[in-house]
Formats: structure tokens, sequence, C-alpha cells
């Protein structure tokens, strides 16, 4: 059943997730991707599906952002175990139908946000934190990324003396290059990962030459006691979205447009470029301010474009 697992792996996530992928591989086995794939593909030999919607509600208890990637990487483990007649049926393919019967869709419950007035006040605590993996979060809500992309980032995505970060289009959701305007203390959180090493700015402290693992974050949280308040997605991005919509610090489209959602050809067509740029890095200013305010002595000041 190895076998299955590793073919999957070696051929099936080569970009973005690979990095990621390799961890499951190279961390504690009883945890690892293969021996789950392993224990699952061997239940399914004997008949027994019983623990796979067990598994995938453990995993959604603990880290609702890991269920889908879990399922799909699961998926393709059987898919591959079928066609080489190690196993006849795939019990993912009924766990993927129970879960669409029986499972909540996820919301703002499992992707829960701080409230953006407390942003401050969580910053303020967050610089007072060591390592590599507060940096990383800190990074991550300045510039409103998702977790995998400010866990990948790499010095050659960076020109900090425009103050901007180019994320590569294999890197991203959709697929297509993103443009991050960086704050001023965004570039200051950059410049002193210098010397960690010479291709990632975040690197994992516990295996050479990659990233840290989303996790990583999740302990961040657990240490500052709000891990039952918000989830590292959501603070890194509903705060942000929800804080400039309500103080109307951006029009909607330069917000959506910094979150990295798709725009439609018609907002295409009505923005001037040039415009569009300025207005998305006063956004990120006004941003990168406002959630570092406290830490600065300015005691939460509004978000407020320059």
């Amino acid at each position: 059943m190895h076998y299955h697992a590793a073919i999957y792996w070696r051929t099936g996530w080569r970009t973005g997730t690979g990095k990621g992928i390799r961890r499951w591989f190279r961390n504690d086995p009883r945890q690892g991707f293969i021996s789950l794939a392993v224990r699952e593909v061997q239940a399914a030999r004997e008949g027994d599906h019983s623990d796979g919607g067990g598994l995938l509600l453990r995993v959604r208890k603990h880290v609702p952002e890991t269920l889908q990637r879990v399922r799909q990487r699961l998926d393709a483990v059987f898919e591959d175990a079928i066609f080489h007649g190690r196993c006849m049926a795939n019990p993912v393919a009924a766990i993927r139908r129970k879960m669409r019967e029986t499972l909540p869709t996820i919301g703002a419950s499992e992707f829960a946000a701080l409230p953006y007035a407390d942003a401050p006040q969580f910053m303020a605590e967050l610089r007072q934190a060591q390592g590599i993996a507060p940096r990383c979060f800190e990074f991550a809500i300045l510039t409103a990324s998702r977790t995998k992309e400010a866990l990948a980032v790499e010095w050659a995505e960076l020109d900090l003396d425009a103050a901007l970060w180019i994320i590569p289009a294999h890197k991203m959701k959709a697929r297509k290059a993103h443009t991050v305007y960086l704050s001023k203390r965004a570039v200051d959180v950059i410049e002193a990962q210098r010397g960690l090493d010479p291709e990632l700015v975040f690197p994992s402290t516990a295996f050479a030459g990659q990233s840290m693992s989303n996790v990583a974050m999740l302990i961040v949280l657990g240490r500052m006691g709000v891990r039952e308040r918000t989830t590292v997605h959501g603070l890194c991005r509903a705060t942000f979205s929800t804080g400039a919509n309500d103080t109307a610090v951006a029009r909607p489209g330069v917000i959506e447009a910094s979150l990295a959602h798709q725009e439609s050809d018609r907002t295409k067509a009505a923005n001037d470029r040039a415009q569009f740029a300025d207005e998305r890095r006063a956004l990120m200013n006004a941003w990168g301010a406002y959630p570092v305010s406290q830490c600065d002595g300015a005691n939460g000041v509004p978000i407020r474009a320059a």
C-alpha cells in the first residue's frame, strides 16, 4: 500500500502544495500521509469502511482547513489502488457524499475571525512572541494573504525597494500571479528574516530548505489563547476584509483585488490600472498602520488611507 501513496505523492503534488506533502511523509509516521493512506486502503480490502468518516470528522474538528485536502489525497490513493487491483471500492467516494448530506457547511464558526477592533491588541501581543512562526503570522496578517502563500514566500518574489511581493501563478488559488503591496511594517518583518535561508523567507527550523507547516501558526494561536475565537485564515483574511469594508477605507473592488478574489470583466474594464494600483497600495498601507497602531503607542487609530 505504501506504493500507491508514494506514487501519488511523487506524481500528483509537484507544485503548490508539494512541500506540504513532503512534510507529511517526513513527520511522525503515525500521523503521516502514507500511514494514513495505508490504514484506509487495508481497511477497504477487509471491507471495513466504518472509520473513514470518523477520520475526516477528526480532521475537521482540529484543522478544518485541511479536511478537503485530506479527502482529495485519500481519494486519489484509492483510485490508484483500485486500478492496480489492490482493493475493489473507494470508500472515500461514499464519505464525500455523506459529508455533503450530514456535515454542516463550513461557515463563520469554523473560519471565525477576530473583530477588527481587536486586531491592534492582538498584534501587540503577537509582536512580543519570539520565533519564525510569529513573524510569518504577522506578515500574513499585514498582507491579508492566505496561509500557504505566506508560509512559502521566497526572496526571489520580493522587491523590497518597491515594497512589492509578486506571488507566482502556481502558488495562487486562482492560478494567476498576484501583486501584494507591502506596508512599512511588512517590509520590516521581511528584512529581519535575512540570513536564515537563501531561498525561503520563513524557513522551517525542523527541516532544512523547507517552509513551515500551517500547524506552526495554529500553535501560535494556541499559545496566545485565542484559538477558540479565531482561525488563522479568518484573522488574516476576514478581519482585514470586514475592517476595510466597514470603514470604507477603499472601494469594494479594491478590497477584493487585494484579497486576490476574481474580478468580473466589467470591473476590470472600469478600473484605471494606475489608479487601481495606487488605491491598493494606499489600502495596504492603511491596514499595515492599523493593526500595529497599539504596538507603536497610537492606541488603536482608525483605519484610514493616506
